[in-house]
Formats: C-alpha cells, structure tokens, sequence
C-alpha cells in the first residue's frame, strides 16, 4: 500500500469515527431515516429519532473493520457493510471539491476534499 492510499485510510477511517476533523459530513437515506425513527415518537415531533437508535448507528459506522478485497479493494476504507436493526446497511464515502459538487482533485488532501459519508439499506443502493 503506497504512504498516499494509506493516508487516505486514514482519513477514511477519521470519516467515520470523528467526521469535523476532516471536513465530512454524514448523510442517510430515507430508508435509514426510517429505522432511527422512534416508535413511539411525542406527537408533537412525529419523524424524531430516537437517540440510542442514532448513537448505535455512530457506534456501528466508528468500529466497523471488516474490511477485505471484495469491499475495499484499494484499500481506501471507503465502503463497508453492516447488519443493524435487522436491516444491511451499506456506508460509502465519495469525495468531493470543498467549494462545489464536483469530484476532489486530491482525496488524500484534507483542504482539496470535503468527505462525504452516505448510509443506506443494501436495497437502496
């Protein structure tokens, strides 16, 4: 693995654990929208998330490390899949210019990459 791709691993990894270090942020479907939803929601806030459902989520994405060559096959960190809630869920990180929605020039370059992490149902995908 070259100095590059594992330095891009490594922010990957930031990615998922501690996403304001390196400029990411997160986003997730509908679907997973769905499963952190709370099922007994106050009536006022009927789409409010229930906070151990999101905090299980944060946990999932920080420790997963199965990575191997059908799910990381250049050793960039950047997609995974999990079971959680009962659903597989899949996370992939793309990388994109700071400043519009155009791909990054440098991925390993935390100033020329904003991160993006997406969470979906394996059926979403």
């Amino acid at each position: 693995m070259s100095d590059l791709t594992h330095h891009t691993q490594r922010l990957n990894d930031l990615a998922r654990t501690r996403p304001e270090t390196v400029n990411a942020t997160w986003h997730i479907t509908r679907g997973v929208a769905h499963l952190l939803t709370d099922e007994n929601p106050p009536a006022d806030q009927p789409e409010a998330y229930a906070p151990e459902r999101a905090a299980a989520l944060r946990d999932a994405l920080a420790l997963f490390n199965d990575w191997d060559s059908g799910n990381d096959p250049y050793g960039e960190h950047d997609f995974g899949a999990l079971e959680l809630f009962g659903a597989r869920l899949f996370f992939k990180i793309d990388y994109y210019h700071p400043e519009n929605d155009t791909l990054a020039p440098v991925p390993s370059n935390i100033d020329l990459c904003r991160r993006v992490l997406t969470v979906m149902l394996a059926d979403e995908y």
